[in-house]
């Protein structure tokens, strides 16, 4: 479809919604001396339509929150995905670049919303009451102002549709708890019946040939720690997992490529001690700044495609959101994507890299047949009674 025909019907869809508006609306405070008569809104609704669309994306979406009118005509830009956070929180090798992020069409667009009663936090990323504001970081500027949460406030990326501030965070908890008790009262009528599982959320983003989608499960410990475990199922070409022509923009935890770390615990099938006492093992699956894990049920790629060429890995990751108290701590201040560490740049990342393959050092035996070589390969009950059976011959 040409770009002119697309405004056309785009037009003619708009005019459409407007027949009903009422004519006394349009009519509003038409005397001469009315100060606050406003002329651009005594235009026909068709003049207005060629007006917006000489209007780039934010006098659009700022022109679209002046009435209801121009709701009604514009509104429907303010649901872009230039206006939201990024599906991916940065761009591919720029994660520790807090810069980026004031720069981006969405924060501009904040900035020119505020006003009297909202302003921005640098931290958080969104506009908060004044009243959230000490009186000093409101004289700052929208750069460098911080919300009275402090210097742990931030963002928690989840997946590409969910961040986390820290007072989304605190709605979660409170819908857990509000869950809870309703699972309670349930469980009293139904009995073990009613399930504690719970998705939250799941989604599906597609990144070149791969596919990744991503599911919620978050849950209060018996700690009283909001946990999230996040379950991925990874489909993409046979053996190009970790390769950069495959690799996504996806963090696993707020260090590490959740491919990239993928890749990485996958080694660890070649080690006798699986993931159980090799400290190579737990430093392949364990991130040495958050401790969130990355297990595998499977230890091969669960092949999906008749034609073999395509191949799923399902995995999951368990980290921890802090406690559930309403002062953040630690454990939420290190699981933050913005903002990010200020001593720990590109050139200086090192181990907390997130685009680094964690190699387990070559065995220093030789592999037995059994435990490294037929083991790893049995994934079904049939070939393991089989194998039984000729070990009993």
């Amino acid at each position: 479809m040409s770009d002119r025909l697309r405004r056309a019907t785009e037009k003619f869809k708009i005019l459409s919604k407007m027949r009903p508006w009422p004519p006394h609306r349009l009519r509003k405070r038409q005397r001469e001396d009315d100060p606050g008569r406003c002329h651009l809104m005594e235009l026909p609704t068709e003049l207005l339509l060629e007006i917006i669309s000489h209007l780039t994306l934010l006098p659009e979406a700022a022109l679209a929150l002046t009435c209801k009118r121009m709701f009604a005509i514009s509104g429907e830009i303010l649901a872009s995905k230039s206006l939201r956070f990024s599906r991916d929180f940065a761009p591919l090798f720029h994660h520790y670049r807090n810069g980026h992020n004031y720069v981006t069409p969405r924060w501009q667009f904040l900035t020119l919303l505020e006003n009297s009663r909202w302003r921005l936090c640098s931290k958080c990323l969104k506009l908060h009451p004044r009243a959230a504001f000490l009186p000093r970081e409101l004289r700052r500027k929208a750069d460098n102002r911080t919300c009275n949460v402090g210097e742990l406030a931030g963002i928690v990326d989840l997946c590409p549709c969910k961040k986390l501030t820290f007072r989304d965070k605190m709605d979660l908890v409170d819908h857990l708890r509000m869950r809870q008790i309703t699972l309670t009262a349930l469980k009293s009528q139904f009995g073990n019946s009613v399930t504690d599982r719970y998705c939250w959320h799941s989604c599906t983003e597609q990144y070149g040939p791969t596919e990744l989608k991503i599911a919620l499960f978050p849950e209060i410990n018996e700690e009283n720690q909001l946990v999230v475990r996040t379950e991925y199922h990874l489909t993409t070409e046979p053996g190009q997992i970790g390769k950069e022509e495959c690799m996504t923009p996806r963090f696993g935890c707020a260090h590490r490529s959740v491919d990239l770390w993928l890749a990485s615990v996958y080694q660890t099938t070649i080690c006798r001690l699986y993931d159980s006492f090799c400290t190579s093992c737990r430093r392949i699956s364990v991130c040495s700044a958050c401790n969130t894990t990355l297990k595998c049920p499977r230890k091969q790629p669960l092949n999906t495609d008749k034609s073999g060429k395509r191949a799923t890995y399902s995995f999951w990751t368990q980290r921890s959101l802090g406690s559930i108290s309403s002062v953040p701590d630690q454990d939420w201040a290190i699981q933050r994507i913005h903002p990010a560490e200020p001593s720990i740049s590109v050139d200086n990342c090192n181990e907390l890299c997130p685009w680094t393959v964690r190699e387990h050092p070559p065995l220093a035996f030789a592999p037995s047949l059994d435990q490294e070589i037929i083991d790893p390969a049995m994934n079904d009950q049939t070939m393991s009674q089989l194998y039984s059976s000729i070990r009993m011959i």
